[in-house]
């Protein structure tokens, strides 16, 4: 509970507690009435509250339970009682429910009370806490002989005629006055939370009210709604505020004895408290002799036997300190002795594991980069020079999409299977090393040559293409294997990996699960890859980039219609590169953003300045990769160019290559609904490349199909590619879209493609694309 709700509760129950104790003044039964069931439901809610905090133990649950259901049987009553007043035939005074309904209070009072006496106690010392009970015991009861009874039956003969439910009471009373007792005078360490002060003054409030309760009903002397209700009230009230002190952070019972903030051992003078009960005597009776001796004697007894324990406690202690202290002179003789053996049996061990962890992969407990490089260098030293080494340097296909869709887990398990069959794979001459993530490495000593190194790669892609079963997932994955042979390939160790590796990397560049013996040819494409790529990052577009524009045709009235934008670099000093060769480097080092929209805001302010200047309706094609779709400014660079050129939307089409097929419906329908409400056009380009399917139009509404160059070129003499591009164009006709093939060079393919009903062309039957200038010369 925070101090602001802490607050505000302590005024409220103030107010109201103030407003009751000036009714009970005046004796007011319609306010008595009232707020006095009202408080107490309070007090029980306050109380639960503290009883319901998921904190609590066990046993502090069981005590904050009792003082609620104590005060709400306290409620009950009272809401019963106003019934009964209500009724003229009814008589709340005479009422055996009402009086059972307060007696539960008495009950779960007391009930808590043992509850935490009980796992408090018996964590003290046994002897102390029977001595202090014992006295403080008969000292309660004698107090009150002398001073509640009056040192006469009379009062214990009314309360047996009025019932045992007056007794059973009063018992409780005097039960719970001396457990309180006994725990406050036992109390010799620690301090007590004010959680606890406050709850058990209030409780001993209770009892001594009650006790005072009786005394006067016994007299007919008690009036309902009067001052001593308030104080009922008032130690009802007083349990509750307790338990708004207790935090959370604290128990006001622990089942840990290290947990107890107080015990009773200890020397302390607390048992003087007992002196003011001779005192109470003398102010009730004057000096009676034999009264004050009866007093005096067992404190007398307490205070000595105290006194007597605690120092016998105390030596206890110090006994059990001083063989503590032995023990641990002793225990650190024996650890001295041992310490040097355990050190080297522990330095010999850590020399063991360190030894393992450098030379093994700690997954797959196969030979780790370190162990094989070593090893190579080694062998390459010793070789003979009729022998030759071979290397088969291994990767597994789109490891990093299996690690990151089913996680780090299953990715290490793939692994560990796939070593295993790599294990199985070979006959123990050769070495196999795990080099990292999904890279492993085999090394073949003797004579081998490209083809038998190249059947045996073969062989272990077959073997770990088979299906592979972890937990309630099934993959199928492959692998590529680059290969490369010592002294062919290289004359170091470190040539030979690198040589290995790039081939390997080649082997997935022709569409993985595929091995590929290494060619010099390879570093010199690396090298002119690497070239391009450093000229990329350095690259000026304005000044070296440049778009050329290939005109587009409708058949067969051969009307101009548009143009695609196709993007030139024409670099200082080297001259022109062309696309196929920059474009997929740039989409490898996510280039292909900015010089995406370097080629969307030229194309765009073009088209624009030739419709408007030209008054035509031209279409510009724009290619954007599927990496430019998962670029979150794309839109916004689109609507901002168009708002900016005052160029039409239904004026630009947006080319997307046909492979963002292969990632299924979703990325079709999120093409959609990247591009929703621009009312640009959108193609699909290169159609029929690879990963056609022609199921997957129906999902998204693509205006124009691209037919694809490769299926255009072999038309003519081709008839399988010819039934292809003829199903393809009946089909786009039934569901509305227009097609358009790319690559006419010949009349030939162009008479075909007007016979099939093909809508468009370009290609360079009718022209080559061509830059700005010498397009607006030869079209416009």
């Amino acid at each position: 509970m925070n101090n602001k709700k802490f607050n505000y509760l302590m005024i409220i129950i103030s107010i109201l507690y103030c407003i009751y104790f000036i009714a009970t003044i005046f004796e007011s039964d319609f306010w008595g009435n009232l707020l006095s069931p009202i408080l107490a439901l309070m007090a029980s809610g306050i109380i639960f509250a503290r009883y319901s905090n998921k904190n609590n133990s066990y046993i502090e649950k069981s005590v904050w339970l009792c003082y609620s259901l104590a005060c709400l049987s306290w409620a009950i009553a009272d809401v019963t009682w106003i019934i009964y007043e209500l009724s003229p035939k009814l008589d709340p005074e005479a009422s055996l429910l009402i009086t059972y309904m307060y007696t539960l209070t008495n009950v779960f009072i007391i009930g808590g009370v043992i509850i935490y006496g009980i796992y408090t106690f018996k964590k003290w010392n046994m002897i102390q806490l029977l001595v202090d009970s014992a006295v403080t015991s008969a000292t309660s009861i004698l107090l009150i002989w002398i001073l509640y009874l009056n040192k006469s039956s009379d009062m214990i003969d009314k309360i047996i005629k009025d019932g045992w439910i007056s007794g059973i009471s009063i018992l409780f009373d005097i039960l719970i006055l001396v457990g309180i007792f006994i725990w406050f005078i036992s109390v010799r360490q620690g301090g007590l939370p004010k959680s606890v002060r406050i709850s058990a003054t209030g409780i001993l409030i209770y009892a001594l009210v009650d006790l005072i309760y009786y005394y006067i009903y016994f007299y007919n002397v008690y009036v309902p709604n009067s001052l001593i209700d308030s104080v009922y009230m008032g130690a009802i009230l007083c349990i509750a505020v307790g338990s708004m002190f207790a935090r959370e952070s604290k128990q006001v019972v622990s089942m840990n004895v290290n947990q107890v903030g107080y015990k009773n051992i200890k020397i302390r003078y607390k048992g003087l408290l007992f002196f003011i009960a001779p005192i109470l005597i003398f102010i009730d009776e004057g000096f009676v002799l034999i009264d004050l001796l009866i007093f005096l004697i067992p404190v007398v007894v307490h205070q000595t036997l105290s006194v007597y324990i605690q120092g016998s406690v105390q030596n206890e202690i110090l006994l059990e300190k001083q063989k503590e202290l032995n023990k641990k002179l002793e225990s650190k003789i024996d650890r001295r002795t041992v310490e040097i053996i355990q050190k080297n049996i522990e330095l010999e061990s850590k020399n063991k594991e360190l030894a393992f962890l450098s030379n093994q992969d700690t997954l797959t407990n196969l030979h780790n980069r370190r162990f094989f490089l070593n090893k190579l260098d080694e062998d390459i030293k010793y070789l003979d020079p009729t022998e030759t080494i071979g290397l088969l340097f291994i990767d597994v296909d789109r490891f990093k999409t299996i690690n990151d869709t089913y996680g780090h887990d299953i990715g290490d398990q793939l692994i560990f299977i796939l070593s295993k069959r790599l294990q199985a794979m070979i006959n123990g001459y050769e070495i196999l090393a795990r080099l990292g993530g999904d890279e492993f490495v085999i090394g073949f000593k003797g004579n081998y040559e490209y083809e038998q190194l190249e059947d045996i790669a073969n062989k272990i892609i077959d073997k770990c293409s088979e299906e592979i079963e972890i937990d309630q997932y099934i993959f199928k994955v492959g692998i590529s294997v680059g290969i490369a042979i010592y002294p062919i390939d290289s004359k170091d160790s470190q040539t030979l990996m690198k040589n290995a590796d790039i081939a390997m990397y080649q082997a997935k560049a022709l569409g993985r699960g595929k091995c590929v013996s290494y060619d010099s040819v390879f570093t010199t494409v690396l090298h002119r890859k690497n070239e391009i790529e450093i000229l990329l990052r350095k690259a000026n577009f304005d000044e070296e980039f440049e778009l050329f524009y290939q005109p587009q045709f409708s058949i067969p009235d051969n009307n101009l219609i548009g143009v695609e934008a196709l993007l030139r670099w024409n670099v200082p000093d080297i001259g022109y590169i062309s696309p196929a060769e920059f474009i997929p480097i740039a989409e490898e080092i996510n280039y292909i953003n900015p010089i995406g929209e370097w080629v969307l805001r030229h194309a765009i302010c073009q088209i624009g300045e030739w419709n408007r200047e030209y008054s035509v309706d031209f279409k510009m094609g724009i290619n954007v990769s599927p990496k430019q779709l998962d670029n979150k400014n794309l839109i916004k660079i689109l609507k901002e160019t168009l708002e900016k050129e005052a160029v039409l939307a239904k004026t630009i089409d947006i080319e997307i290559t046909e492979s963002i097929a292969i990632e299924g419906e979703y990325r079709i329908k999120q093409i959609d609904s990247i591009f929703e409400g621009l009312d640009v056009s959108i193609s699909i380009d290169d159609f029929g490349t690879g990963y056609s399917s022609l199921s997957y139009l129906k999902f998204f509404p693509f205006e124009r199909i691209k037919i694809a160059k490769p299926l255009i070129d072999v038309i003519a003499t081709v008839n399988y590619d010819l039934e292809i591009v003829k199903a393809i164009i009946m089909l786009a006709k039934s569901i509305g879209i227009k097609t358009i093939a790319e690559g006419v060079e010949t009349k030939e393919q162009y008479d075909i493609l007007v016979e099939l009903g093909c809508d468009e062309i370009q290609g360079y039957y009718f022209d080559k694309p061509l830059p700005v200038n010498k397009f607006k010369e030869k079209y416009l």
